[in-house]
């Protein structure tokens, strides 16, 4: 780590905690030329810090490791993964770019989907690393779906970070990612379909909304089973619960850890951190903003927001403070000086510049 960062001139090391740190205090539009202006510089020199990327990209996700690993010490985590969309209607000319259905718009959205891994430990929420995942027609056989993605960043990050187990939603669920994990004996627990169907002990073989074993009935608002599922021994757990409109719903969870019945929606929940993680980085550190029409650029720029989003969770760690949100504002109403020394020492802190 320390000899990848000797690549690195002092200048270079300054421009990059300012390109960090302008992402935190502009509430604006977050490009080079504004965030050059909040600290009375030349664009240039922060541009230079994106043109790097052949030795950047690597150097980002070490320091994300750093970050998560230092935060483990105080309390052992787990990994999320989940996909986001990156908003790019205004860029024409962005290899891999392509009409995405935007949930929030309802509609489709030109942009880029990133499949991300983060780490959490109920206290903070590390950003650890993404890949773009490409529509099949831009890339014919070179084409990954977001399991493939996601199998590849985890095997990446197997031995360099800790974790308890894996938390992800039901399009990750697929037999291919299961069987990986299992097989890998990587424990995890995720949402499934309601019509996948299992083979209990007795021989039931049902879907899991219809199947005996997992009905719930009066004031039972959870039920276990183990079953066959593909050639695995999973277990499957049917949770009832009332949503804002005071209905009924039921979610079906899936995974290889035996434990109480209740406990797999409680963990399941912990999933909600990187939705909340999503939403900081899209509209208060410029997530969709830069204009550089090169990929690596942009890549550069995501991983300039991660540690950005790091820095937050580490001032609203140390600071006592309820939201990532709150140790924003906390920043941007302090000195510029204050706030230059507070990313320095959190540099320092997680030997990114030691």
């Amino acid at each position: 780590m320390k000899q990848l960062l000797k690549i690195f001139t002092e200048k270079s090391k300054k421009s990059f905690l300012q390109y960090i740190l302008g992402l935190v205090l502009n509430s604006e539009k977050n490009t080079c030329p504004r965030i050059a202006k909040t600290f009375g510089i030349k664009h240039d020199k922060l541009y230079q810090i994106l043109w790097k990327t052949g030795i950047s990209l690597f150097i980002f996700t070490e320091i994300n490791l750093a970050i998560a690993n230092c935060f483990s010490k105080t309390k052992e985590g787990w990994l999320i993964i989940d996909d986001t969309l990156m908003s790019k209607p205004f860029i024409r000319f962005l290899a891999g770019i392509y009409d995405i259905y935007n949930v929030v718009l309802g509609r489709p959205d030109r942009g880029l989907c990133l499949v991300v891994v983060a780490w959490n430990n109920g206290q903070v929420t590390i950003p650890l690393m993404f890949e773009f995942m490409y529509h099949k027609d831009l890339v014919g056989k070179d084409y990954k779906t977001k399991t493939e993605i996601a199998k590849s960043m985890i095997s990446k990050l197997l031995g360099k970070i800790s974790f308890q187990y894996i938390l992800f939603d039901g399009h990750y669920s697929t037999i291919e990612m299961l069987k990986f994990l299992d097989e890998m004996r990587i424990y995890f627990v995720a949402k499934i379909a309601r019509n996948r169907k299992v083979k209990t002990k007795g021989g039931t073989y049902e879907r899991l909304d219809k199947h005996p074993l997992l009905k719930l009935f009066k004031n039972n608002r959870s039920q276990k089973i183990r079953a066959h599922y593909n050639g695995m021994l999973l277990y499957f757990s049917s949770h009832k619960r009332k949503n804002k409109r005071g209905d009924y719903v039921f979610t079906y969870i899936v995974s290889n850890i035996n434990m109480d019945q209740k406990k797999y929606c409680t963990i399941y929940k912990d999933r909600w951190a990187i939705e909340k993680m999503f939403r900081t980085i899209k509209q208060s550190l410029g997530f969709s903003h830069c204009q550089a029409i090169e990929l690596e650029r942009q890549k550069a720029h995501i991983y300039m927001v991660f540690i950005g989003y790091s820095f937050l969770e580490k001032e609203k760690y140390e600071k006592f403070l309820e939201c990532s949100e709150d140790a924003l504002k906390d920043l941007q109403e302090a000195k510029l000086s204050d706030a230059m020394s507070r990313i320095t020492l959190f540099s320092h802190n997680f030997q990114c510049f030691a």
